[in-house]
């Protein structure tokens, strides 16, 4: 069998066998993954065969053909030539071949010059491209085929390499029972891609793997191997760990806070209302500390039994509230599944390496033997691209049965990423539990929305959670999710309620008010002040009196001033801001939940204060006994005045009040009567309308009534109705503003669910890589060292510390980079920056380093000066107050 002297891998990881791995039998042993992961993962194989219209037997056999034909690029001279010891005898010699050849893309160059290879002739061939390209892009991206004619593809594979090629084709289809092409739909086709492109990263990462597909002789036929492959491939999947732990039958509240509970009315709706069948979308909208998240997990724990999904992710804003959705969920969310089960856990963000929870949380296991196993033909082979997904969590959390993170490692599964296929095949079969999902902008909204039409398509089932949700946001979601149905959506029947449940499925639309929890009913009186001096003496005379205080400020720099003028009048508060070193921001994190925390006692937070900007503002279960806060939009002042007093303390004297720093809003303000005030939040909440209209009802009103008055609330200042009543001269900041908005979605540019898995499909073609957040103000990140004998270390690195890159990356710190012009070493330390660096990671080239000199406190270093200004400009840095400039 000449085709069997075509090599596929050539670097093996063992030194008691064969050097090569024949094409053909890698070719299998995907195959057989796959068919395994149908086969074993029966909602999935459900799930792609209802995609295609086809039946279960049909999708097994077809879809394993395709995996077999995923690396038909190899075939081609031009790809054995990069092994030339291994050049089968077909060909002459390697010479004249062009170095660069993408194997992906002359897979689908062969399939779209040799369609009539698989019995496919004219229209047909073009509906099942979208598959093609599905299977040959198993790097992580649809192959971009060159516009070449036939005679570069000739010169690519040479006759040998297209005849052996087509040969293979043939005698998988009669091995894998594939005669006579099932029917097939465009639209079909393409949506079912997407999937498809996911299942074959996969199958093509544990088919690579040398701990269960060891190299073997070439096979006399292709039926001589294909029962080693199957064997291989069962004992493969069984042990990578991507087949879903069963679910409990029954699970209780308790069981997911820890305690015995007497369930809210909203948890009590999530634990019996009617699960709709097919994918449906929850949104939940109830009062900040009302226990949404454990309503969230009833619903997927529910929506999991009724067989809509295999698992969890829960997304959020930041990666502060990803880490404390990590720590909840490790100690309850064993008992979402069956008894004897083995489910895993995941934290999905940049930072994840660096919480200790999690790091104590991963197992040994194929991944340590994968990794050891990484080569093949360059950086790209499936080996090399497995070793990256591993140690990158980020990637791997949406195949662990139960995962946190941040939002945007969830909306990376819609946008033109590398292996954003594998992030939307694991979150296809999980429920997407999406937090605080008012907290983002147009921008990241558009996103959002494109991530629930692609899990409604794909048969998924999502639950959005929200204390302040506008109607006008509410139904934008809906009708995405409809989308994904094929429906359209339906009319909002229940704006007016608050709080509300809404369901929206195929077969059941509704919008259920729920009671409020009478036992968190309250009336919050608010007290306007109308100066910084006044919130500082308001802080002062709360702390003296033996409160706990919470100073939220709209700014950095604000809170610094802040924590700098009470430290003046001798009080000793905290600080929490997003401008540390991540080593002391977890640190500071930590205490923060310590002591202002459920769990803080008494004598921790006696008089205490923490200074904070809105990095405590969302998921972070902090309770202060006094709060004062600058004016900001309403909803994101509901947010904040959660955390006032939000759990029972015998301890407590008196009632509740919400302080809130603003100006006076005047029936005729002039155009600074924000920035006046607050001349550096101006910036961070341009839309100064909505900041007038929310002061004017924190005036009139004199009280935020929860729950019964935040609807009404929400709406006097979001609603359509709102503008008619802003004083023209900030008026136009809000048509400003909502241009702005328009701008935003129409910069995000993510997937669409309609094209399929194609390079043409629209946003591939980008050469900008498209972000998850669009920042007004970017960032830049700078990397903090210390001089140390001679050389540079980590400013994070501890004596005992072994594990440089980590270091670095707990050194980083982000700010403004319209503050910072570039790098500045002093010049005799130029090499020794160059050294340091070489312990950085391959994505880590535009991080500037900064040498710190001083201590052990109080550091200062300089970065070059902005705006291509010469010079430097010196920072200063310390583990109290972060960083900061002169």
């Amino acid at each position: 069998m000449e085709m069997a002297s075509f090599w596929g891998k050539a670097q093996p990881a063992y030194d008691d066998g064969p050097k090569w791995h024949p094409l053909v039998c890698h070719s299998l042993d995907v195959a057989a993954v796959g068919r395994q992961v149908l086969t074993r993962h029966g909602a999935l194989g459900r799930a792609l065969a209802g995609l295609f219209g086809w039946s279960a037997d049909e999708a097994t056999r077809w879809i394993g053909l395709l995996l077999a034909c995923h690396d038909l690029g190899k075939f081609a001279r031009s790809f054995q030539a990069k092994v030339p010891d291994r050049m089968p005898r077909c060909f002459a010699n390697a010479s004249g071949v062009a170095p660069a050849y993408d194997h992906g893309a002359g897979g689908l160059l062969l399939y779209d010059h040799s369609a009539n290879a698989f019995g496919l002739e004219g229209r047909e061939s073009g509906l099942w491209r979208p598959l093609m390209s599905a299977v040959t892009g198993h790097h992580g991206a649809p192959p971009a085929v060159s516009t070449a004619g036939r005679p570069a593809f000739r010169r690519a594979f040479g006759d040998a390499g297209i005849k052996a090629a087509r040969t293979f084709v043939g005698e998988a289809m009669d091995l894998l029972g594939c005669a006579g092409w099932p029917a097939l739909e465009r639209r079909r086709a393409r949506e079912a891609s997407h999937l498809l492109a996911g299942l074959a990263v996969l199958a093509d990462w544990v088919g690579s793997g040398q701990r269960w597909f060891r190299y073997s002789p070439p096979p006399e036929t292709l039926a001589e191997y294909w029962p080693t492959a199957c064997e291989r491939a069962a004992r493969a999947v069984e042990e990578a760990g991507i087949l879903p732990s069963a679910p409990a039958a029954r699970v209780e509240y308790g069981a997911l806070v820890g305690r015995e509970v007497v369930p809210t009315p909203m948890q009590r709706w999530a634990e019996e209302t009617e699960i709709p069948d097919g994918p449906a979308l929850f949104m939940v909208e109830d009062e900040t500390g009302s226990g949404k998240t454990e309503a969230a997990l009833m619903l997927a724990h529910r929506l999991m039994v009724y067989g809509h999904g295999e698992g969890l992710y829960v997304a959020l804003p930041t990666m502060a509230t990803a880490n404390g959705m990590f720590d909840r969920m490790a100690r309850a969310y064993q008992n979402l599944f069956a008894a004897g089960a083995e489910p895993s856990i995941a934290l999905a963000h940049g930072g994840r390496d660096m919480h200790a929870g999690f790091r104590h949380a991963i197992l040994d296991g194929a991944g340590d033997e994968l990794d050891r196993s990484a080569g093949g033909e360059g950086p790209e082979t499936a080996t090399a691209a497995c070793s990256a997904w591993i140690a990158d969590d980020r990637r791997r959390s949406f195949l662990a049965d139960a995962g946190a993170g941040t939002v945007d490692q969830a909306i990376l599964a819609v946008l033109p990423a590398r292996h954003q296929s594998l992030r939307l095949l694991g979150l296809s079969r999980r429920i997407l539990v999406l937090d605080e999902i008012h907290a983002y902008d147009a921008y990241m909204r558009r996103e959002i929305e494109a991530l629930l039409e692609f899990q409604a398509g794909l048969g998924g089932s999502a639950v959005l959670l929200s204390a302040t949700l506008p109607a006008g946001i509410r139904r934008r979601l809906a009708d995405a999710f409809y989308r994904g149905l094929g429906e359209t959506g339906a009319a909002d029947d229940a704006t007016g309620s608050y709080p509300l449940a809404t369901v929206c499925s195929a077969n059941r639309r509704a919008a259920d008010p729920v009671p409020g929890d009478g036992r968190r009913a309250r009336t919050l009186p608010v007290r306007l002040l109308r100066s910084l001096d006044a919130a500082l003496d308001e802080v002062e005379r709360c702390a003296a009196g033996g409160q706990a205080v919470l100073y939220i400020r709209n700014t950095v720099d604000d809170a610094l001033e802040a924590y700098a003028e009470l430290c003046a009048r001798g009080l000793d508060p905290m600080l929490f801001h997003a401008r540390f070193a991540l080593d002391d921001r977890l640190r500071i994190e930590r205490r923060v939940m310590e002591d202002f925390g459920k769990a803080g006692g008494a004598a921790e937070r006696r008089g205490r204060v923490l200074v904070a900007t809105q990095v405590v503002e969302q998921s972070l279960d902090l309770d202060f006994d006094a709060m004062v806060t600058d004016l900001a939009p309403v909803d994101l002042l509901i947010q904040r005045a959660g955390r006032l007093r939000r759990h029972e303390r015998r301890d407590r004297r008196g009632g509740p009040e919400l302080v809130v720093v603003a100006p006076e809003a005047t029936t005729d303000p002039d155009g600074q009567w924000f920035a006046r005030m607050f001349p550096r939040a101006a910036y961070v909440y341009a839309d100064h309308a909505r900041l007038w209209l929310t002061a004017r009802e924190l005036e009139r009103r004199g009280a935020i009534a929860s729950p019964s008055g935040l609807r009404a609330l929400i709406e006097a200042v979001y609603g359509e109705a709102a503008a008619a009543d802003v004083p023209e001269v900030v008026q136009a900041g809000m048509w400003e503003a909502d241009g702005r908005a328009a701008a935003e979605r129409s910069f995000a540019r993510p997937l669409s669910f309609g094209a399929g898995y194609l390079r043409d499909g629209g946003a591939w073609d980008s050469d900008v890589r498209t972000p998850t957040r669009l920042q007004d103000d970017p960032q830049a990140t700078l990397r903090l060292a210390r001089v140390d004998e001679g050389g540079l270390r980590p400013y994070a690195l501890r004596a005992t510390e072994d594990e440089p890159r980590r270091a670095w990356r707990l050194s980083e710190v982000g700010v403004a980079a319209r503050r910072v012009g570039g790098e500045a070493l002093p010049r005799t330390l130029v090499e020794a920056g160059r050294i340091a660096k070489s312990q950085w990671g391959r994505y880590d080239g535009d991080k500037i380093l900064v040498v710190l000199e001083g201590g052990p406190r109080s550091w200062v270093g300089t970065v070059a000066a902005p705006d291509g200004k010469e010079g430097t400009v010196p920072v200063f840095y310390d583990a109290v107050a972060g960083l900061r400039w002169a």
